[in-house]
């Protein structure tokens, strides 16, 4: 590891005259876990950066989550004109382009399915909860117990198994979830080549940097690897460099932001 301000200087080196893409995940990266997902929110602080960023002529900024994508907005609140992505890249929304995979939209009747098969027998489990996204479904259970983590686990599981054999949903783990997607060959990393090619057609070359701290962003991190960067913000994913949470991605950010003379 080296620090926050070592690898935005060796970002700014790389980029070479090239247009910064700066795309991070949310929970865990740009904001700390917490139980309840409903009140994780952008703080003033990491907000001005992300606005900063934004505003920056040689940079364009995206967000890339697992969550639904109007929640995202929700919660990051008014950056500028950025990228968002939701449901691990389903849906996508830029300046002046927008995407939502048309396979998606066919698996909402089998997530609403799972999730009412499922929901009574987790409710009797402390410090479990089951959220139903819509194009997706997912398991918490940071504040469980361990035995109750597997209890819950298999609840979901057998809930899903159905729709799990008969190929119409996929599983995808992350810290302290377990997430049942569209069995759709699309995943974060898909939706940061997509955002690519449109910051490309705009901008012309880019140096594509990747910020995530979970399991979930392996995809992102691995497709810019050959010509970007990658920043783990945890040591749950492997990257170029590694930063150590949401305040060390705060750093990283701060130190970018005054490095870029552009």
């Amino acid at each position: 590891m080296i620090s926050p301000d070592e690898i935005a200087a060796a970002i700014v080196q790389r980029r070479e005259g090239r247009h910064l893409l700066l795309l991070c995940d949310f929970d865990g990266t740009l904001c700390e876990f917490d139980p309840d997902p409903e009140a994780v929110r952008l703080d003033e602080s990491r907000k001005i950066l992300l606005t900063h960023l934004a505003a920056l002529e040689c940079c364009t900024v995206g967000i890339v989550s697992g969550r639904r994508l109007a929640d995202v907005r929700a919660r990051v609140g008014d950056v500028g004109e950025i990228y968002v992505s939701g449901f691990h890249g389903l849906e996508i929304e830029g300046p002046g382009a927008s995407f939502v995979h048309p396979d998606a939209a066919a698996s909402v009747a089998a997530m609403r399915a799972i999730s009412s098969r499922a929901a009574p027998s987790l409710r009797r489990l402390p410090g479990v909860f089951i959220e139903d996204k819509g194009l997706s479904v997912a398991l918490h259970y940071r504040d469980a117990e361990p035995a109750n983590r597997v209890v819950a686990q298999s609840v979901f599981i057998d809930a899903a198994r159905p729709n799990l054999d008969a190929g119409r949903v996929r599983l995808l783990s992350g810290s302290c979830v377990v997430e049942l997607l569209p069995n759709i060959e699309w995943n974060k990393g898909s939706a940061v080549e997509w955002i690519i090619e449109q910051v490309s057609r705009a901008a012309g070359s880019v140096l594509p940097v990747y910020i995530g701290d979970d399991v979930t962003d392996a995809d992102a991190l691995e497709v810019v690897r050959p010509t970007g960067i990658g920043v783990a913000a945890s040591d749950r994913v492997s990257a170029d460099y590694r930063v150590d949470g949401p305040e060390e991605v705060a750093m990283l950010l701060a130190a970018l932001d005054a490095e870029l003379h552009c």
